[in-house]
């Protein structure tokens, strides 16, 4: 018997800021999974950072805070958008010293205004820990996707790890392309 593939739907891009504010999207106020990219060129994206949270907007509230207070460590953005990770913020350090004549706060607010945000929904179970296993696997399915697609530039901290028989996801975008992602069938 054939397994059925269920197609989850990413929508954005969304920003932290301005009209296009993932905080004034009335479907971002969900339990799901949520991805960070850069924008490459016309309508294509590379995956930076992947997450899960119970709810998309608040967990992004909380992210452009600690973002904007240099609290993450974050890369170059050219170099993101030409696949390289170049380190610039290390959380608690600041500017490593190599741009240490970077001004730190016009640094974190570029980063945080270029980045572009996706997210989907993850049906709820009625089951806050069921509710959590699921967000996680779909976050390190997604993860694992990406990274044995090739070369990537992912800033993931954890990756959560499953037991049991995997399920297989369709993912899909409308009207643009994140790479090793859209269209693809990923395993959670």
């Amino acid at each position: 018997m054939e397994k059925r593939i269920d197609t989850v739907e990413v929508h954005g891009p969304f920003s932290f800021r301005g009209d296009n504010s993932i905080f004034g999207h009335s479907k971002a106020w969900v339990n799901g999974f949520y991805i960070w990219c850069v924008h490459i060129k016309d309508s294509r994206y590379r995956a930076y950072y992947v997450g899960e949270a119970v709810d998309i907007a608040s967990r992004h509230k909380s992210h452009l805070r600690d973002c904007l207070r240099g609290n993450y460590q974050a890369h170059c953005l050219e170099g993101l958008r030409d696949n390289q990770s170049i380190l610039m913020h290390r959380p608690g350090d600041g500017m490593i010293p190599r741009f240490a004549h970077i001004d730190r706060d016009k640094f974190n607010n570029e980063f945080v205004d270029e980045m572009c945000l996706f997210f989907a929904e993850v049906p709820r179970t009625g089951d806050k820990q069921a509710d959590k296993i699921l967000r996680c696997r779909y976050e390190a399915g997604i993860v694992r996707h990406i990274e044995n697609a090739g070369r990537n530039v992912l800033n993931v901290g954890r990756i959560s790890s499953w037991s049991g028989e995997p399920s297989q996801i369709r993912l899909e975008t409308v009207g643009l392309e994140i790479e090793a992602l859209s269209g693809e069938v990923v395993s959670i």
